[in-house]
């Protein structure tokens, strides 16, 4: 009988030659083991793309072709393999990391996955997830961080993406012109509020320290004329206070601008002093909520509360999370800018805070992305600005109006893409959380 070549040597062959260029297109280098391999089919050195110069990192990558059918437990988002005993104990001894790539010859698909990234508990099977493992060229980062040595410090690796737009995450304050000082019989805050309260229509975007008042507006003109000597309010220049070097002043404007925007958006969100946490409110128990807002040009929306049952067990209580950030007050020579860093809180039904967040929260910024985190930061941002807005009639005097303007910053243009692993804030306990079925990986901003 003659030499013949089999149908399984030839889908080989074709998955191999799928992935080498693949890798090509990241502009690293692709080396095939040819015959005399065991368990890896090439080895793969990173590139410089920008001076083309090789790195010397290297790692191996075996390649599993299949014509079609479907993956252990496939869906349309995830699926699962199985790793032959064999293959992974000789790949534990490899002196470089190896990388796993599945090729389906019926519909070009091909997902990856470093070899020892096993589902807890079992060390020979691989989740794969259809959105994140994509093997193309934007795991270019991704692949190039496994070849770190961490025990070394000071490695570099440089970024291997292309450039891409960044949205800054600041808002530049708009602060008025005016801002009244006064003395008071209270020494502080804390002491001032028992009798602010006695009085209809309180309001505490105030800041009292060492019997000294601040606001940027009239106290005389509300409740808060109850906390001040009334013949000692005076109003002068913003600009004095706002950026005087004094330490003390500098901390009373911070304090001024976190509550004043805990007023001006006080119909959409709540303030956890405790947290130092701004976020969106439910409006009933157990309910979903929608924010609509416009990104760039285009009228989008966001679910910025979501209700979840225990997809566990029914029986039992799911919780709710709320979109939520964190607003820190810089000054930046003599400006002040908003930084928006945005996060989550989670609740029993939208109300009564959630028993155990943080292993929640680790779970669901496990499954976050570029994509992600950019929305929720231009969904902010679009809050911010229309709580400046003012819309005030010739004869409104809407006591409500609010006080502070904020002003997005340009887009800016950056050489190289920020990794996408970078944004995968990992905790040890996202993986257990996922294990109980409380995430829908469906929902996204």
């Amino acid at each position: 009988m003659g030499k013949r070549i089999t149908d399984s040597q030839v889908l080989g062959e074709l998955g191999e030659t799928a992935i080498k260029k693949i890798v090509l297109e990241m502009q690293f280098i692709y080396d095939p083991r040819g015959r005399l391999e065991a368990g890896t089919d090439g080895i793969v050195e990173l590139r410089d793309p920008k001076s083309g110069a090789p790195l010397g990192k290297l790692l191996g990558v075996q390649v599993k072709s299949t014509e079609s059918g479907q993956y252990i437990r496939e869906n349309d988002r995830s699926f699962e393999y199985l790793l032959k005993h064999e293959d992974l104990k000789y790949w534990r001894t490899s002196n470089i990391p190896v990388i796993i790539v599945l090729w389906r010859k019926s519909d070009e698909t091909a997902y990856w996955k470093e070899v020892t990234d096993c589902v807890k508990g079992e060390e020979r099977r691989l989740k794969f997830d259809k959105e994140t493992d994509v093997f193309d060229a934007r795991c270019a980062d991704r692949i190039g961080s496994l070849t770190i040595d961490r025990r070394t410090a000071g490695v570099f690796l440089p970024p291997l993406n292309q450039g891409e737009e960044a949205i800054i995450n600041l808002l530049r304050i708009r602060l008025p012109g005016e801002i009244f000082l006064a003395t008071s019989p209270f020494g502080s805050g804390r002491d001032a509020i028992p009798e602010l309260v006695k009085h209809d229509s309180p309001r505490f975007d105030w800041v009292i320290r060492k019997r000294r008042f601040v606001s940027f507006f009239d106290p005389r003109d509300f409740s808060t004329r109850a906390i001040v000597d009334l013949d000692q309010v005076e109003a002068i220049d913003t600009s004095l206070v706002a950026f005087n070097d004094d330490v003390d002043e500098t901390n009373n404007i911070v304090d001024l601008l976190r509550r004043t925007v805990e007023r001006q958006t006080s119909t959409q969100l709540s303030y956890l002093r405790k947290e130092r946490l701004f976020h969106f409110r439910a409006t009933n128990i157990n309910r979903s909520r929608t924010y609509h807002y416009v990104a760039n040009i285009n009228e989008t929306s966001a679910r910025v509360v979501s209700a979840y049952a225990n997809k566990k067990n029914p029986k039992q209580q799911g919780y709710v999370r709320h979109h939520a950030a964190r607003l820190r007050f810089e000054r930046l020579a003599d400006e002040w800018f908003a930084v928006i860093d945005p996060d989550f809180y989670f609740t029993r039904d939208g109300f009564q805070p959630h028993r155990f967040p943080e292993a929640l929260i680790a779970g669901k910024k496990r499954l976050e992305r570029n994509a992600a985190v950019r929305g929720q930061v231009i969904m902010w941002q679009h809050l911010l600005v229309e709580s400046g807005k003012r819309e005030l009639g010739l004869f409104d005097t809407d006591v409500s109006q609010p006080i502070l303007q904020f002003e997005r910053l340009p887009v800016i243009w950056i050489p190289q893409a920020v990794p996408e692993s970078s944004w995968n804030r990992t905790d040890p306990r996202a993986k257990d959380m996922e294990s109980l079925n409380f995430f829908d990986e469906g929902d996204t901003t």
